[in-house]
């Protein structure tokens, strides 16, 4: 009970001070290891939701933000990520945006963003301080730029499409998981040498298979095979 009346005392101080001194509304993190620990500070405190946009370049490698994203689902946390298709192209950040999916993440997916996006508990959020560079990013505390953030990110994770992880099913009557992820990437603009990559499969093999998914759905065009698998509910 005390460390909770704590916390509130010092949560209500922080917006008090942030209120009586606006330029701390906005702090900038510079440099590999600051932005890692501000990261890592904010996933920590997370109580309800992070959602995020993930989009190359990146500084480091994706293990230490799977192994934050992992501890957040492991408390039960909601996690919302829009991933750019450029990203899913590498095979390391594949293989780790699966493994989230996996975890309980809701993952979605889109052809490009704008910028990296970290917003926590809709309290806070991580963004670069100029677009495509992330050597410097600031750190919003509530104001009206955080709720413009979380407004962009609404509108794009309702563009975006679900994420599914790839595999193969005996029930013929829906469609496999590796069909809507087919269907999802195709969607997403990818080209056949890119889902190739994304499932581990040559780039004529993924052609056969988007061929035989177009024949399943009667479709005549890659895009007709999306609305008719929309029609049918599979995506």
């Amino acid at each position: 009970l005390l460390a909770a009346t704590a916390e509130e005392m010092g949560t209500a101080y922080e917006a008090g001070l942030l209120r009586e001194e606006p330029s701390r509304l906005i702090e900038v993190a510079s440099g590999e290891g600051a932005i890692a620990a501000r990261l890592e500070e904010m996933y920590a405190r997370a109580e309800r939701e992070v959602c995020l946009f993930d989009t190359p370049p990146y500084l480091a490698p994706p293990a230490p933000q799977a192994a934050l994203q992992a501890d957040l689902l492991r408390r039960g946390i909601v996690s919302r990520g829009v991933y750019a298709a450029t990203a899913l192209e590498d095979p390391k950040i594949l293989s780790r945006t699966w493994r989230m999916v996996e975890l309980g993440e809701q993952a979605r997916m889109l052809p490009s963003l704008p910028f990296k996006l970290h917003i926590v508990d809709r309290r806070v959020a991580l963004v670069p301080l100029v677009g495509g560079v992330y050597d410097n990013l600031a750190v919003v505390h509530p104001s009206g730029l955080l709720d413009a953030l979380i407004e962009l990110y609404e509108t794009y994770w309702d563009k975006a499409l679900p994420i599914g992880t790839p595999g193969r099913d005996a029930d013929t009557s829906t469609p496999t998981s590796e069909e809507i992820a087919l269907l999802t990437m195709l969607r997403a603009g990818l080209k056949d040498q890119a889902i190739a990559r994304q499932l581990g499969l040559s780039t004529r093999t993924a052609t056969r298979r988007i061929a035989a998914l177009m024949a399943r759905l009667d479709a005549t065009t890659r895009f007709q095979a999306g609305v008719e698998a929309c029609a049918r509910g599979w995506i």
